[in-house]
């Protein structure tokens, strides 16, 4: 028979597992965005007296949640976990394996804990339930003896106050335009009803910046400053990046929404930029959106159309979502460098030491996102004649210091499309969309302006 506690846990020795119930005056969205947010959890994670450190969060089926617990004190030693994502219903239901790590973040071998957490509306309110599940009495018992469960109750406590002190609009995926996330960020609901987080910076007409894998605005923000002297810039997180909601099965038309729900936050016209594999995205969308979009300028869409450089492999999107699926993210950033940049094998040790190796491992689940959004045009074959429809003008700049294969992309693209204006930018090669931020910047600023007179 289950054992109630004093505080709200009880221990079911039948089915071995531990459930703790707490019922917060916050709602369900609030609640949720206190569960899935880096910094939101790091400020009540823990018992009383200890601190959270969050190395890691990417809430989606496979992802991972690494964080550190010690007490402020000093008096004990770190304890470190590694939650792996199993399955996730938004603002209903989070279930994750959790396993105790070492230094070095591998399984300390203490075994792993199942968990289950529910949202429920409780009137205006929300219940939260959590259910740890063990493989054995045994396994329960050191649990219990480790007063494990009031160490939950204790966080979840902590919790409660942290939701009586937090803003009303730090909500997640149900947020409507103009609310904020922990970040500051601004977010709109995508159709599907995900949230897009996005900032709005500088003054006179739209323009969307577009990043590419691996990165979430961040990544770009210099080109968007850049802009920002003469357009009206939303920088945004794409799905699966960032503050932004990423429902599965991932599905490249719900980013086409997306870019949708921003234009509208634009005032209902925007021109779309983009480097490297953002260029993919913006010519689908602008294809999509028809006059919604004022006109493009793609840096060096990564196109491979004849023999000038060697194409994917056959299998670079499965073998890539397989590495992801498997947990294997720094083997998928490894297999992305040397298939598909062409980065010797040997200089892969040496870039493992760079903090922004860790970066691109935390998004290695974009490199397949962008890859189903590229698929066909990188075989080594001509541009397919029947993707895309567009009217509006379209620059494609290329660097004067890059790779042939990346003119052979331009030109194979304004052979398909009327309105293509094939750039060069001297002196730069394929990183100044992120580089040289102010050259690109001026360019797209005399194509774009130019072409709304």
């Amino acid at each position: 028979m289950p054992e109630d506690t004093a505080d709200g846990i009880v221990i079911d020795r039948s089915s071995n597992t531990i459930h703790i119930r707490r019922t917060y005056a916050a709602g369900v969205d609030r609640v949720w965005w206190a569960w899935t947010d880096a910094e939101a959890i790091s400020r009540w994670w823990g018992p009383q007296g200890w601190a959270a450190t969050v190395y890691e969060m990417d809430v989606r089926p496979g992802g991972r949640w690494r964080f550190q617990i010690a007490p402020v004190d000093g008096s004990a030693a770190p304890v470190r976990s590694i939650v792996t994502y199993k399955a996730i219903v938004a603002r209903a239901q989070l279930d994750y394996d959790d396993t105790f790590a070492d230094e070095a973040w591998r399984s300390d071998g203490t075994g792993t804990f199942p968990t289950a957490v529910t949202f429920t509306s409780a009137g205006t309110g929300c219940t939260v339930d959590v259910a740890a599940s063990f493989p054995d009495g045994q396994a329960l018992q050191r649990a219990v003896e480790l007063q494990m469960a009031e160490g939950y109750a204790e966080a979840l406590d902590r919790l409660g106050g942290l939701l009586d002190n937090a803003p009303s609009d730090h909500t997640d995926a149900s947020s409507t335009e103009g609310e904020t996330t922990m970040s500051g960020l601004s977010t709109v609901t995508s159709a599907d009803g995900t949230t897009i987080a996005y900032e709005k910076t500088g003054s006179g007409p739209a323009i969307i910046v577009i990043s590419t894998v691996a990165e979430d605005h961040t990544g770009v923000a210099g080109v968007a400053k850049a802009l920002s002297e003469h357009f009206t810039v939303i920088n945004f997180d794409r799905r699966g990046r960032g503050a932004s909601g990423d429902p599965q099965p991932y599905d490249p038309a719900r980013e086409i929404d997306d870019i949708a729900a921003l234009i509208d936050v634009a005032g209902g016209s925007a021109a779309l930029t983009g480097g490297s594999g953002g260029c993919g995205l913006a010519l689908d969308a602008a294809s999509a959106l028809g006059g919604k979009v004022t006109g493009l300028y793609l840096y060096e869409p990564p196109f491979i159309v004849d023999d000038s450089r060697p194409p994917a492999p056959a299998d670079y999107l499965e073998h890539l979502e397989a590495l992801v699926a498997a947990g294997k993210r720094s083997e998928a950033v490894e297999y992305f460098m040397t298939q598909m940049i062409g980065v010797p094998a040997e200089y892969i040790p040496a870039m493992k030491q760079d903090p922004s190796w860790d970066e691109m491992a935390k998004y290695a689940h974009t490199y397949a996102y962008d890859g189903q959004i590229f698929r066909g045009l990188q075989d080594g074959k001509p541009l397919p004649t029947d993707r895309w429809s567009i009217d509006v003008p379209i620059a494609v700049a290329v660097g004067g210091n890059s790779e042939a294969f990346m003119r052979q992309g331009a030109n194979a693209l304004a052979a398909i499309l009327p309105n293509v204006t094939v750039l060069t930018l001297p002196d730069h090669d394929h990183s100044a969309f992120w580089m040289a931020p102010d050259a690109v910047a001026r360019q797209a600023r005399s194509f774009l302006l130019g072409s709304l007179q």
